[in-house]
C-alpha cells in the first residue's frame, strides 16, 4: 500500500511540476518574443496567452493532481482541511521547481536573442539597465507606487481571483449552469481579464511559484541579488509577489467558503 501511495504522490508532483512549468513556458515565452524579437504582442495578446496557458495547464493536470499549480492554493486547501498536510511541501517544491526549469528552458531558447539585445543596447546584467530583461521572467512591483499600494493591489487581485475561481469550481454550478469541463476555460478567461486590467496599475503575480522560481534561476545566471530586488533599495518589495498572493488567495478562499459555499448569509 505504501508503495502505491508513494508512486501516486510522485505522479501528482510531476504533474504539478509540469503544469506550473507550462504556465511559465507560454507566459514568459510570449514576453520574451515581444522584447527580444521582431514579433510584437500587445498587452491584449500577452494577457490572452497567459490565460490560455493557465487553461491548458489545468486541463493537463486536473485529473491527476487537482491542478493546484500555485503554492498559495495548495496552502489554502491545506488550511481548509481539503488537502493532506503530507502533500503540501512536495507540491510546493514541485511547483517552484517547475517554474525554475521552464524559465531555464525559455532562457535557453532565447539566449542568442538575449545576448544580442544586451550588446546592441550596452546592457550589463545585474545593473538597473538590465531590469527590462529580468522582467521578462520575473515580477517586479511598480516602484512608483508605495509598498502599501502595491501590496493592496496584489492581495485584492489574488482574493478576487480566488473567490471567482472557487465559484467556477463549485459543483452546484456544474449541475445548473455549465459542465465541469468548461471551468478551466473560464479560469483562463479570468486570468486574461485580470492581467489586462491590473497590469497597467502594477505588475501582479497571483502565484508565488510564478515569481520565485524564475528569480532563483536568474540569481544563478549573473543577476545575483538584483533578480530578487530589481535594483530597489526597499527589500520589502520582493515580498509582494510571494507573500501577497498567499494572503490574497487565503482571504478570498475563506470568504467564498464561509459566505457563499456554506450559505453563511442564507435566510
Amino acid at each position: 500500500m505504501n508503495f502505491y501511495r508513494k508512486k501516486n504522490i510522485i505522479k501528482q508532483c510531476f504533474v504539478e511540476f509540469f503544469g506550473t512549468g507550462l504556465i511559465i513556458f507560454f507566459g514568459t515565452g510570449c514576453v520574451a518574443a515581444t522584447k527580444l524579437t521582431d514579433v510584437h504582442f500587445n498587452q491584449f495578446e500577452i494577457s490572452c496567452i497567459w490565460g490560455l496557458g493557465v487553461s491548458i495547464s489545468i486541463y493537463f493536470s486536473s485529473s491527476i493532481s487537482g491542478a493546484h499549480l500555485n503554492p498559495a492554493i495548495t496552502i489554502f486547501l491545506w488550511l481548509s482541511s481539503e488537502f493532506h498536510k503530507r502533500k503540501v511541501l512536495p507540491y510546493i517544491i514541485s511547483q517552484i521547481f517547475g517554474s525554475f526549469i521552464f524559465t531555464m528552458l525559455i532562457y535557453s531558447l532565447y539566449y542568442n536573442s538575449l545576448i544580442s539585445f544586451e550588446n546592441q543596447n550596452n546592457i550589463t546584467i545585474g545593473t538597473k539597465d538590465s531590469l527590462n530583461l529580468a522582467s521578462i521572467f520575473c515580477v517586479y512591483p511598480n516602484c512608483n507606487n508605495s509598498f502599501i499600494r502595491n501590496s493592496i493591489i496584489e492581495i485584492f487581485t489574488a482574493a478576487l481571483f480566488m473567490i471567482i475561481l472557487s465559484q467556477f469550481n463549485n459543483k452546484k454550478n456544474s449541475k445548473f449552469l455549465y459542465p465541469t469541463f468548461i471551468a478551466p476555460i473560464l479560469i483562463g478567461i479570468l486570468v486574461f481579464m485580470i492581467n489586462l486590467l491590473i497590469s497597467p496599475l502594477n505588475n501582479i503575480s497571483l502565484n508565488p511559484a510564478r515569481d520565485l522560481g524564475p528569480k532563483i534561476f536568474l540569481s544563478l545566471t549573473g543577476w545575483g541579488m538584483f533578480s530578487f530586488t530589481g535594483g530597489n533599495n526597499n527589500f520589502l518589495y520582493l515580498l509582494i509577489p510571494i507573500i501577497g498572493p498567499i494572503l490574497g488567495v487565503n482571504l478570498g478562499g475563506w470568504m467564498h467558503k464561509i459566505i457563499i459555499k456554506n450559505d453563511f448569509l442564507k435566510n
